[in-house]
């Protein structure tokens, strides 16, 4: 597999369409922090519309290269130049977080050299083991740092108030994307007119799980699955602001992604909102319904050839297409003949499932991990049958494991598992019940979708957002300011 087949999906057949998807996050990315230097957007808000703009990247460079990776790399730099020029002081607790993948990478060092070599190196080119977690820290790991420093920056600018805003905001205008998609493709039938709004042309093909309309909606998002998680953290916001009519609009939106991280999102947010919202702190919510999750996990994989047999005597039905073919597929094993659950969870057979049975062959590195931006050493055996050993097999791979949680401890091990978790879920005694149930819903949501800005924001807001209200107003201009260029 090389990177041209592999992009293919992402790239559009109409050379015009597919000039201004590549531009168009240059161009978001210089409008956003011009409003922001102009003082018209928060810190938050600019990384939130970044966020929910990258169906748009610079596929001529790479996926990754959207909006949000050119103001990350933005801020980046700024807070390198901050910190040469004495402008930037570094919290104890932060600088362990800064050194994480450094120390990781050098616990993995020592056991290669004293105990046990795991790995494999692709093409025999064994000066990359070095470079990758390099690579790995300066395109990943730094420019996420930078981002929470400068939001502990503009403390006094920021709010749970100002957040939620902005998240109810953005839902709505997603969502109207997402029924403007719908009715490119199905009444217009223009491909390249939906590209141009943000679908991609794999997830148009009829037959392949793209649900009762024929295609899975994901407005200006990555994907449908990334437009669920962030449609599953606004609903309790609205219902919150008893916004009704909007949460069912977002909800009937989020039934349209046939993504099955919503649906457990809701269920997280139905236990921890409504059936456990007594228990006393965040950390035990986190872990309280994290438990009860896992328990109902649990009794679906020791029920599933009952549900099953069931799906397959309704197959044709368009409702149980929708809700129930994407489980089927993750709980089904004949055609596989492996099995994918942990925990009663059906892991992805080309993301997480890999990785566990590594682990499973190398427990050892459970206390390190196999290092910052390693997994693409893990050799190719642990792929095998799957579309993307050919890819291991060349040295083309990476680090995305949707269960972030699990990509912690896989990364960096158990040890950084804890301080990470202990970091991130602190608070203040300022916090409204909501503010603290919320934190708890992002960081369970968190062991199940890619939602690491989030999780960001939302910490960093715990501690130290400004939640006096009658300064919290949601819809308060900024006051223009000089923000250090």
């Amino acid at each position: 597999m090389d990177l041209e087949s592999a992009y293919s999906s992402f790239q559009s057949a109409n050379v015009f369409v597919e000039i201004f998807r590549e531009l168009m996050p240059l161009v978001i990315a210089i409008t956003l922090l011009y409003l922001y230097y102009r003082g018209r957007i928060t810190i938050i808000d600019t990384l939130l519309y970044a966020f929910a703009s990258e169906a748009y990247t610079m596929l001529a460079i790479g996926p990754t290269f959207t909006a949000s990776f050119f103001i990350q790399m933005f801020f980046l730099v700024d807070q390198v130049h901050r910190l040469i020029t004495g402008r930037l002081f570094i919290k104890k607790e932060y600088l362990l977080l800064l050194m994480m993948p450094l120390l990781s990478q050098v616990a993995v060092f020592l056991i290669i050299q004293l105990y046990k070599d795991p790995f494999s190196y692709p093409q025999g080119k064994m000066f990359t083991f070095y470079t990758k977690p390099l690579y790995f820290y300066i395109k990943t790991y730094l420019p996420l740092m930078a981002l929470g420093a400068r939001i502990i920056q503009d403390r006094e600018f920021i709010s749970f108030n100002g957040f939620y805003a902005t998240m109810k905001r953005i839902t709505l205008i997603a969502c109207c994307i997402a029924v403007l998609q719908i009715l490119v493709i199905r009444i217009f039938n223009s491909i390249e007119l939906g590209e141009v709004f943000g679908l991609q042309r794999r997830y148009l093909i009829e037959g392949v799980s793209n649900g009762i309309l024929g295609m899975r909606v994901q407005a200006l998002f990555s994907e449908p699955k990334t437009f669920s998680a962030f449609l599953s953290l606004s609903i309790p916001i609205l219902i919150k602001d008893r916004e009704y009519k909007s949460a069912l609009f977002a909800f009937l939106i989020a039934f349209s992604t046939s993504s099955q991280t919503f649906w457990v999102n809701m269920m997280i947010a139905g236990l921890l909102f409504v059936f456990l919202k007594n228990m006393p702190s965040v950390r035990t919510k986190i872990l309280g319904t994290l438990g009860v999750v896992i328990g109902v996990f649990l009794i679906v994989a020791a029920s599933k050839d009952f549900f099953l047999k069931h799906y397959m005597e309704n197959r044709n039905d368009p409702l149980y297409k929708t809700l129930f073919e994407r489980s089927a597929y993750r709980y089904d094993n004949e055609i596989w003949q492996k099995d994918n659950i942990v925990l009663g969870i059906p892991l992805q057979r080309d993301m997480e499932l890999p990785i566990v049975d590594f682990f499973r062959s190398e427990p050892y590195l459970l206390i390190s991990g196999y290092g910052p931006g390693n997994s693409v050493f893990i050799p190719e055996t642990y792929f095998f049958g799957q579309y993307t050993s050919k890819a291991w097999a060349s040295g083309i791979g990476g680090h995305n494991i949707n269960m972030r949680w699990f990509y912690i401890l896989a990364e960096f091990g158990a040890i950084a598992l804890c301080f990470f978790f202990i970091i991130m879920t602190k608070t203040n005694q300022r916090n409204t019940s909501f503010n603290n149930h919320y934190l708890a819903y992002v960081a369970i949501c968190f062991f199940f979708c890619q939602i690491d800005l989030f999780l960001i924001i939302v910490a960093l807001l715990s501690v130290y957002g400004n939640n006096d209200p009658e300064e919290d107003d949601a819809e308060e201009e900024v006051a223009p300011r000089l923000r250090g260029l």
